[in-house]
């Protein structure tokens, strides 16, 4: 990875934010007919900016993510990484983000590369459930623990694995860390799957955890030990 500061430009990721939010409203407004499948499915502008600005505030190095679809959230993420000036001689400075559609990841890799992050993102494809699974058995080596542990985690995948996707990530975050899951409030469809899984969240005793009404509701879960 390079350490030089103008390897990355914060200018070429908005860019490529702005051509992925116009592709997204076009989506929404149902001006584009396109499969649920190839679908963007992407959080909202004011969701992106709202985690980039807490990863901006936490410092963080080290993040996570669970569900790339084509890569919005994650280039909000990797702006906040880019902008932060602390951060740029990091050797730990990256983002680890699971796909498991084919198709969405080589559309992704190609947002990365164009908006000049790709050495910045490390893209993993497959079932997130299996991976994490995999992670965390790997809790004890030094490759997911001590400084190395992930300081931010965004879930965004299937809901009904949500509850599996937090009880495995949990023990890969470091005390202080926070875990963002979106889609709280809305579709309406999901309520039922994020009832349960806000209660499980909430029912932990070392979680901190609330309903931010951004976007589509983001849970903003701290880990305070």
């Amino acid at each position: 990875m390079s350490d030089s500061k103008f390897a990355f430009q914060p200018v070429k990721i908005l860019e490529m934010l702005s051509k992925l939010e116009a592709r997204s409203e076009l989506e929404r407004s149902g001006k584009i007919d396109i499969s649920h499948e190839n679908s963007m499915l992407a959080v909202t502008g004011d969701t992106g900016k709202f985690l980039s600005i807490l990863i901006s505030a936490m410092k963080c190095n080290r993040i996570l993510e669970i569900g790339t679809s084509v890569g919005y959230s994650t280039l909000w993420m990797a702006l906040a990484l880019v902008q932060n000036q602390e951060l740029l001689n990091s050797p730990n400075r990256n983002i680890i983000t699971i796909e498991n559609n084919s198709s969405k990841i080589k559309r992704a890799v190609k947002n990365f590369e164009e908006a000049g992050v790709r050495e910045l993102i490390e893209m993993v494809e497959g079932n997130a459930l299996n991976i994490l699974t995999q992670l965390s058995t790997k809790n004890n080596t030094e490759i997911y623990t001590g400084n190395n542990l992930f300081d931010f985690v965004f879930l965004d995948a299937d809901k009904e694995g949500l509850v599996s996707y937090f009880d495995l990530v949990l023990p890969l975050v470091r005390k202080g860390g926070v875990i963002v899951t979106d889609n709280i409030l809305s579709p309406k469809d999901y309520r039922s799957s994020m009832i349960d899984y806000v209660n499980h969240v909430r029912s932990k005793q070392d979680i901190q955890s609330v309903t931010v009404p951004i976007g589509y509701g983001e849970e903003v879960s701290l880990k305070i030990k």
